[in-house]
C-alpha cells in the first residue's frame, strides 16, 4: 500500500494515565514499547505519522521512535482530545486525510487500517456492532476539525460512518491495570 503523501496518521499519546498509574504509551510491547509498537505498524504501510504527546513524556517518546520517521509535536494545552487533533492538522500541509490513533486502542490490524484508507469520508471500524478505533477523517470534516474549539466533541464537529470489520482485539481499551491482561494477551497473538 502506497498511500499519498497528504495522508496522515496522527497517534494521540498526550493523557496523563491516571488510571493505569503509567504512562501508556511507555507500556512494554515485546521488544520495544507500545508507541514503538504502534507507530511501526503505520510507518509499514508508508503512513506519515505524527505523534502527539505531553511534556512530561517528550523525551521518552523521541527516544523510543529514534529510528522512525515520525514527528512529535506538544501542543501548548494536551487537556482536550480535539485541540490535540488540530494541533497535529496545524502540523500537516493540507491533509487529503487523517488516521487517528489513540496509543490506548492498539486493537486494530493493518488490513482494516488500509481498508479505511481506501475510502473517503469519515468513519471508523466496528466489530459486532460496536465502533472502535482508529478514526479516519476525511478533507471535508478536517475543514470542521479545524475551524472548532479545542474542547468540542468530535461527535458534535462531524458524524462519523462505521465499518465493519474482523478485528477481535477491535475493543482493547487500555485504561486500567485490569485492561493489561487483554493487551497482553493481545500482543501474543500478533
Amino acid at each position: 500500500m502506497n498511500p499519498a503523501k497528504n495522508v496522515f496518521a496522527v497517534v494521540l499519546a498526550a493523557g496523563k494515565s491516571k488510571r493505569l498509574g503509567q504512562p501508556k504509551a511507555l507500556l512494554n510491547c515485546g521488544e520495544n514499547t507500545l508507541i514503538k509498537f504502534i507507530v511501526d505498524r503505520l510507518e509499514s504501510i508508508n503512513l506519515n505519522v505524527i505523534v502527539i504527546t505531553n511534556l512530561e513524556l517528550k523525551k521518552s517518546i523521541i527516544s523510543a521512535l529514534e529510528l522512525n520517521n515520525a514527528k512529535v509535536i506538544v501542543p501548548e494545552n494536551t487537556e482536550y482530545r480535539t485541540g490535540n487533533l488540530i494541533a497535529g492538522l496545524n502540523a500537516i500541509n493540507n491533509p487529503e486525510k487523517i488516521l487517528v490513533v489513540p496509543v490506548d486502542r492498539p486493537g486494530w490490524s493493518l488490513d482494516t487500517v488500509k481498508k479505511l484508507l481506501n475510502l473517503d469520508f469519515t468513519c471508523c471500524p466496528e466489530f459486532q456492532g460496536k465502533g472502535g478505533h482508529p478514526l479516519l477523517i476525511c478533507k471535508t470534516d478536517l475543514e470542521k476539525l479545524s475551524k472548532s474549539s479545542i474542547d468540542a466533541p468530535l461527535n458534535s464537529i462531524f458524524t462519523t460512518k462505521r465499518i465493519n470489520v474482523e478485528d477481535s482485539f477491535l475493543h482493547l481499551n487500555i485504561d486500567t491495570p485490569d485492561d493489561l491482561f487483554l493487551f497482553e494477551k493481545f500482543i501474543n497473538e500478533i
